[in-house]
Formats: C-alpha cells, sequence, structure tokens
C-alpha cells in the first residue's frame, strides 16, 4: 500500500510548529505546575532550637512539615536537650500567629501622634534609610552616640556584637545588660574567675544546694536529675525565699528574707569554721582573704541570724553540717538574688560555700568543664571570630563607655554596656538613634520613662516578630524578624556537642536576624566583614575554625547531633595552669586565687568582702515586700502572653502568690482581683492565689504582663546594685487591697 504524503507549504510548515511548540509548552508548564504542587505536598523532617526561654536552654525541636508548612513538631531525641515543655511546645502557633509583621514598615506621622501612619516599605528603603541615619549621626556626633540593643531571644547577638564592632560604637547593650543573668556572672567571676552557677548532682555527689534556683523554670531534664539524685541518697539544701517544688525535694529548706542571703551565708560560714568542719588545707593554699571574712562572720551567731534572715536558728546550724557531708555542688540561679540592691554580693556570699568546703573541681564537686576554644553562649557572641567581641574590652574602647563613670566596676568586667540610664543618655545627647533587636521598654522599671526616650531620639528601628505599641510606637522603621523554625542561624552547642539547624523558609519578607544585622553592616562598612550578609555562612566558618568540617557536615548527620574537638575531662585543674588563660597554676583572678575578699571590686570603691547589707525598709503603708519576676513553667517572658495563646489557656491574668495569714488580714480570698501599689506606682491589677509557696510578709507575681497588669511601674529607677546597675525588682515594699 502506498501512502500519499500531502504536501505542506513553508507557512503552514512554520504555523504548524508554532502550534506545536505551544502545546509542547503547555504541556510542560502542566507538568512543572504538577510537579510543583506535588513537592508542595511532600512531607519533611526540619530541626530547630526553641528560644521561649530566652535562647537557653536550647531545647530541640524535631517538625514535620508538608511543603514550606509546618504540620506538627515533637521532641527532637538526640538533642541533649530533649524534652519540649509546654512553652517549646506552643511555638508553633506563635509561628503562625495571624498578627506576626511580614513585611517592613515605616512611619508616615510625626512622633507623638496616636496613629503613626504606617506603611509598608521595602527592605531596599529600609536599609537604605537607616544606614544613611547611621553614617550621618556618626559623622556629627560619633559612633557611640548610636546604640545598640539586643533584647529578646538572645540568638541575634553575635551578629549585632559585630554590627556595632564595625560601625565603631561601645553603646552596644543586652537584656542581659539590663537585668539578667550577668549580675550573677559578676559574683562568679569576682569568686572563681570565670562564670559558674553550677550544675547537676553526678553519682559522686553527696549533698546538693539549689540556690534560689525554680525548677518550674528549668528544662525538664533537670528536675529528673535531682529526683534521681535524691532516689539514690544525694542529700538536698534548698535556699529560697519561696516554697517552691525545689524546697518540698529538700532534707533541709533554707527560708530567708528576701535580699539576707548574705546574712545566712555568713551565719552558715561561722558554723563551719568555729566547728573546723572547712577544708582548712584548700583554703589556706588556694584562697585570698579568708581571715578578714572569718571575723565578719564572727558576729552572725546562728541568734543573730534567725533575727536578719527569719531561717531558724537551729536549722542554720544543721544546713551547714549537711553541707560539710559533701563532695558537694550546686545550682545558682541565673539572676533572681541579683536583683536587688545588694544582688552581687548576696550571690557572692553564696558562691563562697563551695569554697569554703573545698568542693571546686573535684569529683562529686562544682565542675569546671573545658569546653571548644572560644565557643560561648549566643548571649555572649558565640564564638570571638563571629562577634570579635574582644574589640568592646580593648583600654581604648572602655574607656569612651557611656557607663564608665556611672558602673566602673561592671565597665571594667563586661564588654556589654549597662543602658539603664538610656533616658538620661538622650535628654544629654549621648545617644541620638537606636539600632534594636527585640526591643522591649517593659523590661525597665518605669517603662514609661524609655518609652519616652524613644520617642526623644534623631531615628529608630527594631526588628521584631510582631508589632508592640508598648515599645515600637515611636520607632521609625519596624523590621520583620524570622523565628526559630526559619533561622539557620545560631547553631545551638551543649558542651562539644553541636546542633545545626534544618529550617522552613521565612513567611512573607521576614528575614533572621542575623541576616538583616549583615546586610545592614556591609552598606555602612564593607561586606566581606559581614559574610556577604550570609547568616549560614558565618555559623560554617565558626565550626570550620574548630574542626574542619562545615555546616553541610553537620547537616548531613541530623538527627544526630555531631562533636567538635574539646579538652578531655580533668579534675583539679587548677594546679595544673587549666583554670588561668595564661596556663599558670591558680584562678583568673586578680590575686590568682578563689577570693572571700575580691581584689577587683575593692579596686572600684566596693567592699572587698560580700557583706550584707538591709534591703529598702518597709512601711505602715507599704507594708509587703514584691518578688517581681517568678516564673512559672507556663510562662516565662511576656511574648508567651499574647504571641503564643494557648498558654493563655493555662492562665489568662497576672496572679499574685499571698500567704493565707496576709490574705486574711485584708479581707482577700482565693481568686479576688487585688491591686498592688509601691511608693513608685500603681495600681497593678492581679488575680490573687492564696498560698503557702510565700511566707508571710512577700508577694511574688510574673513581670512580663502588660496593661493594667504590668507589674515594672512598681519598681523604682534609683534603687539599684551598686556594683552591676541592676534594678531591685525582688526588693520593692508594696500594699494589696482586694479591689473594690
Amino acid at each position: 500500500m502506498t501512502i500519499k504524503v500531502p504536501s505542506v507549504s513553508r507557512r503552514s510548515l512554520i504555523r504548524g510548529l508554532s502550534l506545536a511548540a505551544g502545546w509542547a509548552g503547555s504541556q510542560s508548564l502542566f507538568v512543572k505546575s504538577a510537579q510543583a504542587a506535588a513537592e508542595a505536598q511532600k512531607e519533611w523532617t526540619g530541626y530547630t532550637i526553641c528560644d521561649s526561654c530566652n535562647h537557653v536552654p536550647q531545647c530541640g525541636i524535631k517538625f514535620h512539615a508538608r511543603g514550606n508548612t509546618i504540620i506538627r513538631i515533637e521532641n527532637w531525641k538526640e538533642n541533649p536537650r530533649p524534652i519540649l515543655c509546654s512553652k517549646g511546645l506552643s511555638t508553633l502557633q506563635r509561628l503562625y500567629n495571624p498578627n506576626r509583621l511580614l513585611y517592613p514598615l515605616k512611619r508616615t506621622n510625626p512622633k507623638g501622634a496616636a496613629d503613626p501612619g504606617w506603611v509598608r516599605i521595602t527592605w531596599e528603603e529600609a536599609y537604605k534609610t537607616i544606614a544613611a541615619r547611621m553614617l550621618e549621626i556618626r559623622r556629627t556626633s560619633g559612633p557611640n552616640a548610636v546604640m545598640f540593643y539586643a533584647g529578646d531571644p538572645k540568638e541575634p547577638r553575635p551578629s549585632i556584637y559585630r554590627l556595632a564592632r564595625y560601625f565603631g560604637s561601645t553603646t552596644y547593650g543586652t537584656e542581659s545588660s539590663v537585668g539578667c543573668r550577668s549580675g550573677c556572672m559578676m559574683a562568679e567571676e569576682l569568686n572563681f574567675g570565670r562564670p559558674n552557677n553550677g550544675g547537676l548532682p553526678t553519682p559522686d555527689t553527696k549533698v546538693f544546694m539549689i540556690m534560689a534556683t525554680n525548677v518550674w523554670a528549668q528544662p525538664l531534664t533537670w528536675w529528673k536529675a535531682i529526683q534521681a539524685a535524691k532516689a539514690r541518697g544525694c542529700k538536698i539544701i534548698t535556699i529560697d525565699s519561696r516554697r517552691t517544688k525545689a524546697a518540698e525535694i529538700a532534707d533541709i529548706h533554707l527560708q530567708p528574707r528576701i535580699g539576707t542571703d548574705a546574712a545566712l551565708v555568713a551565719g552558715m560560714m561561722r558554723v563551719l569554721i568555729r566547728e573546723g568542719l572547712y577544708d582548712k588545707a584548700f583554703v589556706e593554699k588556694w584562697t585570698h582573704g579568708f581571715e578578714a571574712y572569718r571575723d565578719y562572720c564572727e558576729t552572725f551567731t546562728p541568734e543573730y541570724t534567725e533575727e536578719i534572715t527569719g531561717v531558724p536558728a537551729e536549722l542554720v546550724v544543721e544546713g551547714a553540717r549537711l553541707w560539710a557531708q559533701g563532695p558537694g555542688t550546686f545550682s545558682l540561679t541565673t539572676q533572681s538574688v541579683s536583683h536587688n540592691s545588694n544582688g552581687v554580693n548576696n550571690a557572692r556570699a553564696l558562691l563562697l560555700l563551695p569554697i569554703v568546703m573545698g568542693y571546686i573541681d573535684i569529683k562529686g564537686g562544682v565542675a569546671f568543664p573545658s569546653g571548644p576554644k572560644g565557643l560561648a553562649m549566643a548571649a555572649y557572641g558565640l564564638h570571638p571570630s563571629v562577634s570579635e567581641n574582644g574589640w568592646f574590652s580593648l583600654p581604648e574602647q572602655k574607656k569612651n563607655r557611656l557607663d564608665r563613670e556611672e558602673l566602673p566596676l561592671w565597665n571594667d568586667m563586661k564588654d556589654q554596656v549597662s543602658p539603664n540610664n538610656f533616658p538620661e543618655w538622650v535628654d544629654s545627647g549621648k545617644v541620638r538613634m537606636l539600632c534594636g533587636w527585640g526591643f522591649n521598654v517593659n523590661i525597665w522599671p518605669s517603662p514609661q520613662v524609655y518609652a519616652a526616650a524613644v520617642k526623644k531620639l534623631d531615628f529608630a528601628f527594631s526588628a521584631d516578630y510582631f508589632y508592640r505599641p508598648d515599645s515600637h510606637q515611636d520607632m521609625d522603621i519596624i523590621l520583620p524578624a524570622a523565628m526559630n523554625y526559619e533561622r539557620y542561624a545560631p547553631f545551638g552547642w551543649y558542651g562539644n556537642k553541636i546542633a545545626v539547624r534544618k529550617p522552613v523558609k521565612p513567611l512573607g519578607e521576614c528575614r533572621e536576624d542575623w541576616r538583616i544585622a549583615f546586610e545592614i553592616g556591609a552598606i555602612v562598612d564593607k561586606p566581606e566583614h559581614f559574610f556577604d550578609g550570609d547568616p549560614k555562612k558565618a555559623c560554617d566558618h565558626v565550626l570550620k575554625s574548630m574542626q574542619g568540617e562545615g555546616w553541610d557536615a553537620f547537616a548531613d548527620a541530623l538527627p544526630n547531633v555531631s562533636s567538635v574537638p574539646a579538652p578531655k575531662p580533668a579534675l583539679r585543674k587548677y594546679e595544673t595552669g587549666g583554670m588561668r588563660p595564661d596556663g599558670k597554676p591558680g584562678f583568673n583572678t586578680l590575686s590568682g586565687k578563689l577570693e572571700f575578699a575580691s581584689v577587683r571590686a575593692e579596686k572600684f570603691g566596693h567592699p572587698a568582702l560580700p557583706v550584707y547589707k538591709p534591703m529598702m525598709p518597709l512601711t505602715k503603708e507599704f507594708n509587703l515586700r514584691f518578688l517581681n519576676g517568678a516564673r512559672k513553667p507556663f510562662i516565662t517572658h511576656s511574648k508567651t502572653r499574647s504571641d503564643q495563646p494557648y498558654l493563655l489557656e493555662i492562665e489568662d491574668h497576672l496572679t499574685i502568690d499571698i500567704s493565707p495569714e496576709d490574705a486574711a488580714e485584708r479581707g482577700i480570698r482565693e481568686g479576688d482581683i487585688v491591686e498592688i501599689r509601691s511608693p513608685f506606682g500603681g495600681p497593678v491589677e492581679a488575680r490573687a492565689m492564696v498560698s503557702i509557696i510565700v511566707p508571710k510578709g512577700l508577694i511574688d507575681a510574673q513581670y512580663g504582663w502588660l496593661g493594667k497588669e504590668n507589674t515594672q511601674p512598681l519598681v523604682g529607677r534609683a534603687i539599684r546594685d551598686p556594683m552591676s546597675g541592676y534594678p531591685a525588682y525582688f526588693e520593692m515594699p508594696v500594699s494589696v487591697t482586694k479591689k473594690a
């Protein structure tokens, strides 16, 4: 059979090819669309770190995503912190909260206007505006007139350190330099020569001392470890003004009045010294100032100690004797002891208890681990190759810092400026611009004063997850920050273990804080100083500097958490030079020894000894002591209120604990709405919880609630610890009355 082929003109051929191409193209688009749809429905697994407790303790999150949408989360069991609490479990709701900031915003109305007139702008416009103002203010007023501030979470700090450093400003403050961990850390460094707030008991620990640490605010693994230690016979001493779970589990609960820790320790020391229970040989060889402190403690008989602290005299003696049955270790609060007008000295006194017994770097005692070289928490720069925070400690930088005359000891010890006088700096023209990340005026006492200072600035911006009127009302630009599920930086670290992330893409136009800081830095300085704006590249640089392998090698190992080189564990490192940067035996203090009397504190005009000092007195009107900053297992910071509404289903109102006796005297019953006042502000509204968790004369509350439930206005600005500059959050005299 012959098949006749029809003739086809050139024009018809071209037309046919075009139609065929169009059909093929449509088929290709259809295939690509189908592939994209299939890809969007494909499930995959990612890994990140919870930041609900301010990037500490870095609990691991494993999540399951469909496309770029996370559909469920669970414990990351291979992570050293593998158990999520209610705060961590609710972070997914925060991620998809419809109120999230998704685009850069610029004000269009004058500062002070009821409506700032926010309009959406591009990142290019935002960066150009910010960079231009930074450079102009540096040109006319110097780099220190631009203040950099890192609030909550702590994750962005290494990148902001770097930005401030290359811009040339030492005016870099943080949540920690306002009133968080650094107060206790000062005490640790003054006594030990390095930070150390204790750890968990080991199988060799015979006595464990819990120093004002509320187990509710700790990782779940922490509480389980203490329960296990008690079950195997470890004795527990709890020093806490409240009857928390840590007190309930204790063999001895020493319950001092707020701010009297230094007196309690002096009383216990007197027992240990007089009865010869301390390690005399260790004290003579490795400590400084013991004799002066011994003489100081002589006044603190058990009876006099009871008079000051409220701890029964017999318990003072029993507690000291039990502590001597070590080896023992401790866990010191990260902050609460330091939040009064004698805070650093109270913490210093507590830390003398393991020193006098010689429980230092021994089996079952206080461990001083040596981690990977240079690695630190993100709060303190993560690694010097990223933060370059050593620049802030150079003498020529210290002398130019704005807090030098206000807080000379803090200035000498810390690379972060204390920004508690921010309003005064603005009024005097010392600070004209604010570059903020997670900036929150409600971390300060009298927050309205700090909000007014923002209003007076020439220019201010902040990166955040949400628009927060208290803090952002008078900002000029607001930048949308990516959340913990959307970040590469920083990685988590646990000893020599490193946990990198596998994130989703940020929603909207959100960018992670490290990227924002690096991209601004690339405009005002050189791009090569900021890893070309790439946070992952910065983390890769750190990992390669420590072990040769970069980010991809760690990511390929997921879900397993990889290791980096670190010194082998060793004991009594102070004998072999392992506790000093110069490699000499001893400790990294000015005396080269553990210090009962601090040479450094005395050098800057403070008492060499950790002396007791009475708190601000109560009055007839304000006759209750206020502990502002109590924590609960489901509430930590203000972000765990409106940002994560699941937690509001557990508790939707500020509460105070008040003793049954104090409640009865005031006609208050469980659940009543009460009003709190102080000499500095109020009323603040709360719901009363009648509880034995607090003794008579003390009430507690969580800070971070807003509006009429905001407790920060009750705290006075003028009452501070002279060593750290921290406000006295745990000291204020207050009144409590039932609301009519």
